[in-house]
Parts: structure tokens; sequence; C-alpha cells
């Protein structure tokens, strides 16, 4: 066949826009690429910036989290860091958007409002992106509003939050839960995934259950109002008692219809309740909310980024998983990069307990700040420390960097379990990498890049 372009990480460009540089470091670590920050300043209330280095016909991948209070100051220094790129001469800008700003305003739905979505596809063409990035669109028609001269591309996590709760939560017959009519299309590709993670046994990971137990279900919430009653109630269609419900949604933001959906499952006799969303917004109350309701785990990504006080209630129910797998693989398919190794995503796999997005050190490799480290995770680094080690001829007793003080009492380990661990996180992470579904071996890894 004709050959193949393989561009080299030197000839990308990965910009880190104001509140995205933990995620930038986390997508250019698993690339190999140095990340570069904007320098901006907004002393006289408007954003003063210069582009961080040379980008003269370079592709150049702008990372920009457009979520929470300060969307519209994000999507103004967006604009003009597009516009510098675009006076500067850049090759190809892709703008990598994790959480789509006004998605839900996708449609005209009484007169004289604005359809934002559209709007904002317009305005990103206008600024002169030729790309856009993003995960989970609350609506699939957005996609339509691009011309096709701007490459658009949304990629799903619902694979990678389906493999946590397989395997870290130990689920009794799975259920999974649309909380309204809207969200049946994200609620079966969540179910899809966690079908075929069942139906593999384990779903690939020895921290899963022994007992595979049955396979999930489907079930959905609608609104319902009772005759002569002013409020409204939640109409349950299937069946959860005695089951582990899973609500599934796209955006977590004022934590309602997590809450009203949770005590519907619970009086409707459901085990435990679940939450899996893409995007935590955390507006208002939304914490505090989520932290008395009757949910016993939500799982987020950090598409969107938010900090929770350390003595809040609510940590104990959150856990956040990274985003940078996904979109660090959608960026090597549009950059036409090798695929990332595994050894490359150990630094920032996930952690498989509750960590909250505080900013990180721009040192790629150090670890979170939140003091929340998992087994896991400390067991990756302390195999990517291994490797790289072994890659640059460092070895012995002096001179090297003992890891087995952090592993515990173990003493030393020999190359069995250095395989069983490497094959156990290569399980996970082939899983995060997809965007479509749970590949079914490793050596699916490598295919990604090739779609």
């Amino acid at each position: 066949g004709p050959h193949t372009y393989m561009a080299e990480p030197s000839d990308i460009v990965l910009i880190a826009a104001t509140g995205a540089e933990s995620l930038t470091d986390e997508i250019g670590g698993i690339l190999g690429i140095p990340p570069a920050a904007i320098d901006a300043e907004d002393a006289d209330g408007e954003t003063h910036l210069r582009l961080p280095c040379n980008v003269r016909l370079r592709d150049t991948y702008v990372v920009a989290c457009l979520g929470g209070a300060g969307v519209n100051r994000f999507f103004v220094e967006l604009s003009l860091i597009v516009s510098g790129l675009r006076r500067a001469s850049a090759a190809r800008i892709t703008a990598v958007l994790p959480y789509y700003a006004y998605g839900r305003q996708a449609r005209k739905h009484t007169s004289r409002v604005p359809i934002s979505a559209a709007d904002v596809a317009s305005l990103l063409e206008e600024m002169g992106v030729d790309g856009v990035l993003t995960l989970d669109l609350h609506k699939e028609e957005i996609a339509g509003f691009f011309s096709p001269r701007c490459h658009f591309a949304s990629a799903s996590c619902q694979p990678a939050a389906a493999r946590y709760l397989h395997t870290q939560r130990q689920l009794r017959r799975p259920v999974v839960v649309a909380p309204h009519a809207s969200g049946v299309t994200l609620a079966k590709a969540f179910f899809d995934s966690l079908a075929e993670l069942h139906a593999s046994g384990d779903g690939g990971s020895r921290f899963a259950s022994p007992r595979a137990g049955a396979a999930p279900t489907l079930a959905m919430l609608l609104p319902h109002k009772a005759s002569g009653s002013e409020r409204r109630h939640l109409e349950l269609i299937g069946e959860v008692r005695g089951q582990d419900a899973i609500i599934v949604d796209d955006i977590i933001d004022s934590g309602k219809t997590i809450a009203r959906c949770s005590e519907a499952l619970l009086e409707a006799g459901a085990a435990r309740v679940f939450a899996v969303a893409t995007h935590g917004i955390f507006s208002e109350e939304s914490l505090r909310i989520i932290a008395v309701s009757d949910v016993t785990t939500v799982v987020v990504t950090n598409s969107v980024p938010f900090s929770v006080p350390r003595d809040h209630p609510v940590r104990r129910k959150l856990v956040v998983l990274s985003a940078a797998p996904v979109l660090a693989h959608q960026v090597a398919k549009l950059a036409r990069l090798p695929p990332p190794s595994l050894d490359q995503m150990a630094a920032t796999f996930p952690m498989t307990g509750s960590f909250f997005d505080q900013r990180r050190s721009r040192q790629l490799g150090r670890s979170s700040s939140s003091g929340v480290v998992s087994p896991l995770r400390e067991r990756a680094q302390a195999l990517h420390l291994r490797a790289y080690q072994e890659e640059i001829g460092v070895g012995g007793a002096e001179g090297n960097i003992s890891d087995e003080a952090e592993m515990g009492s173990e003493g030393s380990r020999d190359a069995d379990r250095d395989a069983d661990l490497h094959a156990d996180l290569e399980a996970c992470m082939v899983d995060l990498a997809s965007c479509s579904g749970p590949p079914r071996s490793a050596h699916d890894l490598a295919s990604l890049s090739s779609g």
C-alpha cells in the first residue's frame, strides 16, 4: 500500500490555555510532547497574551477547558490564542475542547432565543480553527453545525468509566439507567461497554470481582405528573430491585437530577446507586446536594477543572478519571504520531480512588497534590520508572532510585510479577484509549491510530 507519513513529536506544538494546564500536562506526558503554557495577563480587565514558542508551519493543538463560571473569559482567551497562532503562520490549528461550551443550547426551544451551540461553532471557524476535538457531546447534532472545511471529532469516555466500575466496585447485577428520554443513547453506549466487559469474564483485570454475576440490563426514568397533582414524579421503566443501578448522563451541573434519580431508584428497591458523567460542572450547591444524596459513588472526568475543599464530605463519593488518554490518542491520530506506548501512559493512568483537579506541578510525571494515591497508580509509576531506568542503563544498588519502600515490604519482585503488572496496566489502558468501546486484545492499542 502507499507509504503513510508519520509525524515526529517535534513537529507538534501543544499549548495549554488558562485552566487547562493540568490536563495538557497529562496529554503531553503521554505523547512525549512538552506542553507550553500561554503567558496571559488580565491586569486591566482585558486579556494580554503572548505565544510561548515558535509555531511557524507547525501543527498546533490548543487545549482549552471551556466550562464553569469562567467560560466566557476562557472563550475570549481561546479566540485570541487562535488569532495569534494564525498571525504567526501556524500550519494547522486544532482546538481541543474536552467540554463543548453552550452545548445544551443546540435548538430553538422558544421564540427570540439564539441557537448558541451553532453560534459557538461559527465563532470557532471564524477565529481560524481548522479542527475541533471534544468529548461526549450533549447533542450529536452539534457536529452538523461545522462546515466541511473544519474537521470535527467527538470521542467518548464512557468505556473508561464502565471499566472503572466493573473492575473497582464489584458490581452486583448491574442495571444501567437513563435519567431521561434524551439520555437513552448515551446509556446504551455505556451498557454496551459494560456488557462487553461482562462477556469477557473479568474485563482483563485481576482487580475485578472473581464472580462474573448476572449480565447488565437497561432501565429508564421518565418524569410523570399524576392526575390532580402539581408535582412531577419519576416513573421507572424496567426492573432495579436488588440490583446495582448506574445512572449515566453526560453532564452533572446542579446535582438535582442525580439526587432525584437516586432517591427514586432506592425507593424502587435498588441495592446501590452509582452515577457516571463525563463532564462535572458542579455549579452552585451541587456538591452539597450530592454529598447528602443517596448515591454511593459519582464518577466524572477532569474535562472541566473544579476544586473541592479538603474537608468536604463529597470527597468520599467523588471519583475523577483522567480524560487525557482518550484525548491523547485522538491527537495522535490527527497528528499522525506513532501510538503512545504503555510506559508513556503509565505516568498519567487515572487513580482508582478519589482525587480532585487541583493545579499540578508543571513538572511532568509528578503526582497530584490531592493526597490520595491508589496502589495501582503507585505500581504503575514504579513500573514506568523501572522501564526508564533500564532504558538509560541505570541499575544496581548505587545511583538507582529505590521504589521498594513505596511499594511496601514485598521484597524483591521477580520477572513474573512484573509481567503480570504489565498485563494488568495494558488491559486497563487499552480501554481508556478507545473511544468506541474496549478492544478485545492489547494488540488493538496499536491499531487505534490507524483508523
